[in-house]
């Protein structure tokens, strides 16, 4: 039981080291956290940069 314990509090140790090495680097880069590609700040996609994209608008598509 104190093994799995252990175990345990190690796992959640090493995943908080990494997320608060993943935060310190955005913060000392400067760089803006951007969404996926379609979300909220995903403008920089193939489809945004003239790629062969199909077209997801209705209006379009008749």
């Amino acid at each position: 039981m104190t093994q799995l314990l252990i175990l345990t509090l190690v796992a959640f140790a090493v995943m908080a080291l990494v997320v608060a090495g993943m935060a310190i680097g955005v913060m000392v880069t400067g760089r803006e956290i951007k969404g996926s590609c379609g979300g909220v700040g995903g403008g920089d996609c193939a489809c945004s940069k003239g790629g062969n994209c199909p077209t997801t608008d209705k209006a379009q598509s008749h």
